[in-house]
């Protein structure tokens, strides 16, 4: 058998050659994945929608403080989805014009850096805050005024001052020198309505008596308006800041309490403020930031006091006297007006007598279906049908008035409806001793109950029962006439019944110098008369004592008051 020799190392070329190729393969193939894979992310990044793709934006290095300036040692680059990325935010390639500004809120580490976050007039001190041309002026509030620390900087507020009249400058010598004609009309109608008046008398006039009328007249306090929509620099040590207000973040209120405000004012106003808490104490009210109307008067005294309690009384008398009319009822069974404003809730409705069916009608006490634009609720709760209304003569107009057939405005307060379903005046059962208790009967003075049928209703409107007129010698015939016991008809017009109950004929009371009066008899000065004739001290009066001469005038007694 023959041996190969590899004395010419051929065998070991061969292997060299394979160790090669398998290493060539091996770099052919991570390059081929390297190559793939880099293929794969382009396509990925090309598959990709434009949230999913990074974007470059600048980030704060570190947590940096409010005030902090915009360096490239306080920030760096990162990359962030696209869709994480706020539109205010600042790219690098932007970096460079903000450069130097400072930033008007604190940043955490790697949150990113919006433009708004930014402000290159950044106040270095509580001066930079104001406007040219202005002021801060600091004021003194108490805890009343302050709005009990409700008021925080970049508020606005309206300033008053209440000053005694004599701190006002007023120099009676406006009058007796007769320069108050000289003042153009349109402004003497500014003058409170008290000065004005003493002023116009006082004409010509020496000083001290103008200043004695004015003592006498005028009254002793003013308030009067001195500054208005006034912005706040400050509540105590805390500063306005308007960067919050252009986040829309709330101002600081690091006290819970202050004693100061700082307002942005001009010198003059500043001058005005200055007289003001010199002369008087001051008055601070609280405005809409938005609300720019003024306070559209002069000034205020305490004679206004009392006009505008008089006005406040017509107005509530007026809202009692209104009705508000039903439109339908909702889902949850509650009386609606037109607005869908709930007038009266299931419950309430229910207690009036009235019910919600299963098909959403309202229904009676007996079951029948009630229109509910038929009904109508007055300002104590109590519920109306039109329908019992015009069966008493009376309607409800477009204001909510109710009238009788003559257009005169009847009060709604003073409407109520017996159990009997009857409308009934308040007022004029209570004339006649009478009144309508929680169970809606009519009862007289001693509880006792008054059937509808037994009411009598005179020509102003006055109620009284046949008992009374039995008491008092009458009665009512067939016909309905009022007679006396010879059957003689009476003018119910010359009726009246005092409040304890009596029947009177106020015809008799004038010939008598006598009348009634809110259901009192009295005589000429206004002294009551009582039953048993006795009138106040000092009075001389008549007093019928029942019956009439065959003349039919009344007996009258002339009493006169010891001596």
């Amino acid at each position: 058998m023959a041996t190969v020799s590899d004395k010419d190392g051929s065998g070991w070329g061969g292997k060299s050659l394979l160790i090669g190729a398998i290493g060539f393969g091996l770099a052919a193939a991570l390059l081929s994945i390297i190559y793939l894979k880099s293929r794969e992310a382009a396509l990925l990044d090309r598959l990709k929608g434009p949230d999913d793709q990074e974007v470059a934006v600048v980030v704060a290095k570190r947590e940096l403080p409010r005030g902090a300036p915009v360096t490239q040692d306080n920030f760096a680059v990162r990359r962030i989805p696209s869709r994480f990325v706020h539109a205010d935010a600042v790219r690098p390639g932007d970096f460079s014009s903000y450069e130097g500004n400072a930033i008007d809120t604190q940043l955490a580490v790697g949150k990113t850096l919006l433009k708004s976050f930014m402000d290159s007039d950044f106040p270095k001190d509580f001066s930079d805050i104001i406007d040219k041309g202005r002021r801060a002026m600091t004021i003194q509030v108490d805890e009343l005024n302050s709005i009990a620390g409700f008021i925080r900087p970049g508020n606005r507020v309206d300033l008053f001052v209440n000053v005694p009249l004599k701190n006002s400058a007023f120099d009676a010598k406006l009058v007796s020198s007769g320069l108050l004609d000289s003042i153009p009309p349109e402004y003497q109608s500014l003058l409170p309505p008290a000065i004005a008046d003493v002023l116009r008398a006082g004409s010509g006039v020496p000083p001290d008596q103008v200043e004695e009328l004015l003592d006498g007249a005028a009254p002793k306090d003013v308030i009067l308006p001195v500054l208005q929509n006034v912005k706040v620099l400050a509540t105590g040590r805390d500063a306005y800041r308007a960067s919050l207000d252009a986040l829309r973040y709330p101002q600081p209120r690091t006290e819970r309490s202050f004693s100061t405000i700082t307002i942005d004012v001009d010198p003059r106003e500043a001058s005005l403020l200055t007289a003001a808490e010199d002369k008087g104490d001051l008055l601070a009210l609280l405005r809409n930031r938005e609300d720019e109307s003024g306070a559209g008067f002069t000034a205020v005294t305490p004679v206004d006091l009392f006009a505008n309690a008089f006005s406040m009384a017509e107005e509530e008398t007026a809202r009692r006297g209104r009705v508000s009319t039903a439109a339908g009822v909702d889902r949850a069974g509650n009386l609606v007006d037109a607005d869908g404003n709930t007038l009266m809730n299931r419950e309430q409705l229910e207690a009036a007598g009235y019910k919600v069916n299963d098909k959403g009608q309202i229904v009676d006490a007996d079951g029948n279906v009630v229109d509910p634009k038929d009904l109508v609720l007055t300002a104590d709760g109590q519920v109306l049908n039109k329908q019992q209304l015009a069966a008493a003569g009376l309607t409800v107009d477009e204001n909510g008035q109710i009238t009788d057939a003559n257009g005169n405005v009847v009060r709604a307060d003073d409407i109520v409806i017996a159990g009997d379903g009857s409308v009934q005046s308040r007022e004029a059962l209570a004339r006649s001793g009478l009144m309508v208790n929680a169970d809606g009967e009519i009862v007289d003075a001693t509880g006792r109950v008054v059937d509808a049928d037994e009411l009598v209703e005179l020509a102003d409107g006055t109620m009284m029962t046949r008992k009374q007129l039995e008491e008092a010698g009458l009665s009512v015939d067939g016909s309905g006439n009022i007679v006396d016991a010879n059957g003689n008809k009476i003018d119910p017009a010359n009726l009246g019944v005092t409040s304890d109950g009596r029947v009177v004929d106020v015809k008799q009371l004038a010939e008598a110098g006598l009348r009634l009066e809110n259901g009192q008899v009295v005589d000429e000065y206004g002294n009551v008369v009582g039953a048993d004739g006795i009138a106040a001290a000092g009075a001389a009066i008549d007093l019928i004592v029942g019956g009439s001469s065959t003349d039919g005038v009344a007996k009258a007694t002339k009493l006169r008051p010891a001596e």
